[in-house]
């Protein structure tokens, strides 16, 4: 007798989008991708004029500090433009939301984790904005990096108005050492200048400012995710919108904020954070979170083909919230 079952098939956003009204496990990720740097190669001998040697060049196993597109000549291998990869608007189901387990070491309290998300098709996710822009992003791979909210420390109101500067001000007596990244959602016809968060440390004003140049989309909403733990002057980020990368670099107009040191009293808190355009515009600002980050670091990828994807992520905590604010 022939079987007559129809095994059907899974609409996995259709999925998420129920799931999500009703728990919190489906998590709005950012993407994150180390940048591909140059290969360090030898094809010419260094001793007087240089001569070509002998076979295929050598590679000497280690990468330069550079991403940038190259040719293939005289001790250069070609490499094309890959810097780093930061997307959000990746959503999964996770299970479980928060998987921690502590170790005692030599070293110190190390702590772990591990979780499985599931994810839509790797078809729908090259169709998201941004990962269907790119040249960049292909597939998903292991040791790829999902960027989880895995608290929301701050979240100011939602800006409307017509105006240069925006400014979300806090209350005395904020705490800052919990926070690692910013994320917000903007939409105006202007471009963007600069954020700075800002803040106060030992009774003097100190600042992070990423500044660089975005236009801005007057009809869609742009994610904008940035660090603002451990930067130094000089580092950088990347913030993409149509697929492309635009570098912002970290500045101050004054000391170098370190968070961790913002416990929250009179004389160490956050104060304020300022978002700069070009010129005054019609803009429009939501979903301003100040998060403590998840990050996870892709191990395993099971790819059901049409339906959806399962990937297994690990996680190293590192320090503990406690110690950041012990000793900042």
């Amino acid at each position: 007798m022939a079987n007559t079952v129809k095994l059907g098939s899974v609409n996995f956003p259709k999925l998420m989008r129920h799931v999500g009204h009703r728990t919190n496990q489906v998590r709005d990720l950012v993407f994150a991708r180390d940048a591909i740097f140059r290969k360090v190669t030898k094809t010419h001998d260094s001793q007087g004029t240089p001569q070509a040697l002998s076979g295929p060049a050598v590679n000497f196993g280690y990468e330069g500090s550079s991403s940038a597109a190259q040719s293939a000549g005289t001790n250069t291998a070609y490499h094309i433009n890959s810097p780093e990869l930061v997307l959000p608007g990746l959503k999964a189901v996770q299970t479980p939301i928060i998987s921690r387990s502590g170790e005692l070491e030599r070293t110190g309290h190390r702590i772990t984790g591990s979780c499985t998300f599931y994810m839509p098709s790797l078809s729908y996710i090259r169709s998201l904005d941004n990962f269907s822009e790119t040249t960049q992003f292909d597939e998903l791979e292991t040791y790829d990096k999902l960027l989880d909210v895995e608290r929301i420390i701050q979240n100011p109101s939602n800006v409307s108005a017509t105006q240069q500067t925006t400014v979300f001000t806090f209350a005395d007596e904020t705490a800052g050492y919990e926070i690692d990244r910013i994320q917000f959602k903007i939409k105006t016809s202007g471009t963007l200048d600069y954020m700075t968060l800002v803040g106060n440390q030992n009774s003097s004003t100190t600042s992070l400012k990423w500044d660089g140049t975005l236009a801005l989309s007057s009809s869609e909403f742009t994610i904008i995710d940035v660090p603002v733990r451990d930067i130094a002057v000089g580092d950088t980020t990347t913030v993409y919108k149509d697929g492309t990368g635009t570098t912002f670099t970290a500045a101050t107009n004054n000391t170098i904020l370190d968070v961790d040191k913002l416990y929250g009293s009179s004389t160490h808190e956050l104060t304020r954070f300022v978002i700069e355009l070009t010129a005054s515009a019609a803009v429009e600002i939501k979903d301003v979170y100040l998060y403590k980050s998840a990050e996870w670091r892709v191990e395993t990828i099971k790819d059901f083909r049409d339906e959806y994807m399962e990937v297994g992520a690990v996680r190293v905590r590192g320090d503990r919230t406690s110690r950041r604010r012990a000793y900042g």
